[in-house]
């Protein structure tokens, strides 16, 4: 009885444990699919605010880096860096970042070579203009902090840097 319970018991432990790993894995799958949505979501906040800026004149950087972003989690303190950037002195320099539609507050800051923050946008709202016109050249941080969203949720932020010429 014994024997004949054992090759049976592990047969069913082996599809027991095989649909475990099929339905996590299509849990997974789906969680990240869900996610390709809310970067659309932040995609079309920034563009709206990538036309703004370009009406007024400035555009993205000619084959440079321009554009960084994250799934982040809300907080009122953590700042994530995106990017580095080198920016000229008397530059005007634009940088929009904008969340999902469950951000309800992003915010951009500027950090010089020497750690301090240059230029911010911590105003209520999900998407951040910062407009900077270094006095120095030099390489500069852009961080960006998803200081709301709803029900605590985290969200797709994403940001840009765009320059105008003089």
């Amino acid at each position: 009885m014994t024997t004949q319970w054992l090759p049976r018991g592990r047969f069913l432990v082996g599809v027991f444990l095989a649909g475990l790993v099929g339905f996590l894995a299509s849990e997974n799958r789906a969680s990240a699919q869900a996610q390709g949505k809310f970067v659309t979501q932040a995609a079309e906040r920034l563009h709206k605010a990538i036309d703004r800026a370009n009406s007024n004149g400035y555009s993205l950087h000619d084959n440079a880096f321009s554009i960084g972003g994250g799934w982040l989690k809300q907080s009122k303190k953590n700042w994530i860096l995106l990017f580095t950037k080198t920016l000229k002195a008397g530059q005007p320099y634009k940088i929009l970042a904008a969340g999902d539609s469950d951000a309800r507050d992003v915010d951009v800051e500027i950090i010089d070579e020497d750690g301090k923050v240059v230029a911010k946008d911590a105003d209520l709202d999900a998407t951040a203009v910062v407009n900077f016109t270094p006095k120095t050249s030099g390489k500069y941080q852009v961080r960006v902090r998803l200081y709301d969203s709803r029900s605590n949720a985290p969200c797709v932020c994403l940001a840009i840097i765009m320059t105008k010429e003089k």
